[in-house]
């Protein structure tokens, strides 16, 4: 292993190193992501959190992973857009042709894909799940190829199925999740589940019905990596504002609350996949807000 490339965000919890590897990033039009949100509720927030935005109508969306070091464990925490050799649908079709670069940011770390033992996807949606295979159309591998790969059965059962998984216009399921199951590297967990005494799956439904998101406590120190979540700093203030491809919005509405008391509870440090780094909770006239790092 290679000292870390010193670019990389990397945040040390307790013993546990996590570092943010940044697949792609796009810009996304509130009108689209957020279509029930007047244009000009977003103004305070374009004022506030400037790197998070794209003139004055559009998000700056990241899709970013992380690699958890933990008590001998290497873990990837998603595997993000991919590019059109591994997830060519959602590439091209939805998201420009941008080419995911997680392979990359992972050497670049000091890693490579057989350093990783674990791939922890927070929920099964097309841009997350990116980097799975190596090509697309059943002909592929593995990308992390000693890796088990985790995911929930509510989001297999919700996903798994012709018509749904081509829910977005394209078969990407057959593409990036599918195969998994039938090289026989995927494990589907469906509660609360511990990798060691510093990480705990749990879920926080909503967004998908099999959202998770990875909890590190170490040392006295906690930090919350969260999948969809949250879309962006804005939301951590705006907890009832409803992302456009949320499943079941009420429950994420309450997941976000959820997350943010415990957040508070433990200072703990937390990360949004399609925002850039780690930030804390901080209240300020009533009102809870991100603070970068």
């Amino acid at each position: 292993r290679k000292e870390l490339d010193m670019p990389h965000s990397t945040l040390t919890v307790g013993n546990v190193e996590i570092t943010v590897l940044h697949d792609a990033e796009v810009a996304s039009l509130f009108s689209q992501s957020f279509p029930d949100v007047p244009a000009d509720a977003w103004v305070p927030y374009l004022k506030r959190y400037p790197e998070a935005f794209v003139g004055g109508d559009s998000r700056r969306t990241h899709f970013e992973c992380y690699l958890v070091r933990s008590q001998g464990r290497t873990i990837l925490v998603d595997t993000g857009l991919g590019t059109s050799e591994s997830n060519p649908g959602t590439v091209d079709q939805m998201f420009g042709g941008a080419q995911g670069n997680l392979l990359g940011e992972l050497e670049s770390a000091g890693y490579q894909p057989g350093d990783i033992d674990t791939v922890f996807l927070t929920h099964l949606h097309l841009d997350h799940v990116g980097w799975n295979m190596t090509q697309a159309g059943g002909f592929g591998e593995p990308t992390f190829p000693n890796a088990r790969y985790i995911g929930n059965e509510a989001d297999w059962a919700a996903f798994n199925t012709p018509k749904d998984s081509e829910i977005f216009g394209f078969p990407w399921w057959e593409d990036t999740v599918a195969p998994l199951k039938k090289a026989g590297v995927l494990d589907l967990v469906t509660e609360e589940t511990k990798f060691n005494s510093e990480l705990t799956i749990t879920p926080t439904p909503g967004h998908t019905p099999g959202s998770m998101s990875l909890m590190i406590n170490s040392g006295g120190e906690s930090a919350f990596l969260m999948g969809d979540v949250f879309h962006g700093p804005a939301q951590v203030t705006e907890t009832d504002w409803v992302f456009r491809f949320d499943m079941d919005s009420d429950q994420a509405g309450r997941t976000r609350r959820e997350i943010l008391d415990r957040a508070e509870r433990e200072n703990a440090a937390i990360a949004i996949c399609h925002h850039s780094g780690f930030g804390r909770v901080i209240k300020e006239d009533g009102k809870r807000y991100w603070q970068a790092l």
